[in-house]
């Protein structure tokens, strides 16, 4: 079943208005939405991006047989979905919305004019590869049956044999703006039998992207994560696999010789957890089989089909111009992300503190000694206790962590024991805070909805949006969330805000793994020198429970 989720103009304040009742502004998620054109790229201001721990390869041939375990993996999951064996997630005693689940596999983001479009396809049965920039598809599921591994990793060598001559990079289209991209969307389908294999995109189950390795010189002045991080958002750059992307994809797994696997998701359908469930379920079986790997002779397997997109001289210099516009964003961006080795949330949880507020607040006061100024802090709140509900904003600052944060910067002028008062009291504010967004007490996305609609309907904006207060709140200096990985994996996005950072985390028992970011261009933030600061906050903050 292929469902389409448009909706007409004349439905959408009454739509609207059901979302802020239902608790969740969601314009997204909505299976009969349109989605509002955000001018921005999908790159990096908008697609998140998983880092795994890096898989070790014994040849660089290896990869077939890994890639086929990464497909029959992601299909035994899709066939788990399907027939309702996957286990329902709960909080204490409360059962969490499992909707998202289903949108993660088979669902597209289509540019338009004016507002993009969520696709989704439930019956999804073949899977999208771009090897070199070239596009194969591939039908993994026949007569209801799954290919086998070896039929898949002998399909994936003849794809990467057929793929050593680089293709012309239709799918750095996809990174440029939004109503860019929609413009060249139109000409890119009239052109030879390219509407066909855009359909074939939307309606895949996921991508695999086979990278190319990347050089060691990426690596002289970043770890690996780092790098790997910049990889998974925007291929690195356009000499090596940016053209190797189609970002509209809910989920493109990555995957190259140097054993690196990772994953880019649109945010659109679903938050970083669901997404984190599946990448954790396909790394660990990718591991399980890692001993079984085998270079075979790969014999009586199917053989994909090539998608040779068409293009004229509008379309190649639309190319053109996004490769400019992808490559200018990722040399903007800074990745800092590394593994907190000192403590993680057990730690934490021995001093009865709550270890996703610890981390908070260890935030404000990173982001305080750094630029001597309260940052906006912006933290994700999930609201599946609420039916199709997707996020709420939670307000990491507050008056307690102010203080705090002003009194860790003015060394040894406050006690310590007064210090710890202060540190608790601002993590358990935080604490109270989260509670309240996740029970569908927040403000802001509530408001958010209302000035939509005001927007939607052509109204006069309410004076509240104009005001100064307003519009400094809404600025996040700091975009934070949680995504917890069973595996030594993490999330990671950008900032939202030019002067900004990302800071996405996953608190681990014994380790806590980050992922932080800013922009180039900005002359005060610095994520490498944020990401300095938080390993002395977390380490400072963790002396001070044990005054």
């Amino acid at each position: 079943m292929k469902m389409n989720i448009v909706i007409q103009k004349e439905l959408w304040r009454n739509l609207f208005l059901k979302m802020v009742l239902d608790l969740c502004y969601n314009q997204n998620y909505y299976k009969n939405m349109i989605i509002p054109t955000i001018g921005a790229p999908l790159v990096i201001h908008s697609n998140p991006a998983t880092i795994g721990a890096p898989l070790k390869f014994c040849h660089k041939e290896d990869i077939y047989t890994i890639a086929a375990h990464l497909i029959k993996a992601t299909c035994d999951y899709n066939d788990m979905l399907k027939s309702g064996k996957i286990e329902q997630e709960m909080i204490k005693n409360e059962p969490l919305d499992m909707q998202q689940y289903g949108m993660i596999l088979g669902t597209h983001r289509r540019p338009a004019p004016e507002c993009d479009q969520l696709l989704h396809t439930d019956d999804a049965k073949h899977v999208i590869i771009i090897s070199n920039n070239n596009f194969f598809k591939l039908d993994v599921i026949k007569n209801s049956c799954i290919l086998n591994e070896t039929q898949i990793a002998g399909t994936i060598k003849d794809i990467v044999s057929r793929s050593q001559t680089k293709g012309k990079p239709v799918g750095i289209l996809t990174g440029n703006d939004r109503d860019t991209w929609a413009k060249y969307h139109c000409i890119l389908r009239e052109q030879g039998n390219n509407e066909k294999i855009i359909k074939d995109i939307e309606q895949s189950m996921f991508i695999l992207c086979l990278d190319k390795e990347m050089p060691k010189e990426a690596f002289e002045n970043k770890n690996n994560a780092s790098v790997r991080a910049l990889q998974s958002l925007t291929g690195y750059n356009s000499d090596l696999n940016a053209g190797n992307r189609w970002h509209d994809k809910t989920i493109q797994f990555i995957l190259s010789t140097d054993g690196f696997f990772g994953l880019e998701m649109e945010h659109t359908p679903c938050e970083g957890v669901p997404v984190g469930v599946l990448y954790d379920h396909v790394t660990k079986y990718i591991v399980s089989k890692l001993n079984d790997v085998k270079c075979d002779k790969f014999d009586n397997f199917p053989r994909a089909e090539c998608l040779k997109f068409e293009t004229n001289d509008e379309i190649d210099c639309a190319i053109q111009n996004a490769t400019c516009v992808v490559d200018n964003i990722s040399q903007n961006t800074n990745m800092d992300c590394f593994t907190f080795n000192e403590f993680g949330r057990n730690e934490i949880i021995k001093y009865k503190l709550s270890p996703d507020s610890f981390i908070q607040i260890a935030m404000q006061v990173s982001y305080y000694k750094l630029h001597k100024k309260v940052p906006c802090h912006y933290e994700s709140a999930g609201l599946r206790r609420f039916r199709k509900a997707r996020t709420e904003c939670i307000r990491s600052t507050s008056t307690e962590s102010i203080s705090f944060a002003k009194a860790m910067s003015n060394d040894g002028c406050t006690d310590e024991k007064q210090l710890k008062e202060m540190m608790f009291k601002a993590i358990n504010r935080h604490k109270e805070s989260a509670s309240e967004a996740t029970l569908g007490q927040g403000i802001d996305k509530h408001l958010y909805g209302l000035k939509m609609i005001a927007s939607t309907e052509s109204m006069c904006l309410p004076e509240l949006y104009k005001d100064v207060a307003y519009i400094k709140s809404t600025y996040y200096n700091i975009t934070s969330s949680q995504v917890p990985h069973k595996t030594l994996s993490f999330m990671c996005y950008g900032p939202v805000v030019p002067d900004g950072y990302g800071c996405c985390y996953n608190p681990r028992k014994n380790d806590i793994l980050f992922g932080c970011s800013s922009f180039k261009s900005s002359k005060e933030t610095d994520a490498t020198k944020f990401a300095i600061a938080l390993k002395e906050a977390l380490c400072r903050m963790r002396n001070l429970c044990n005054v």
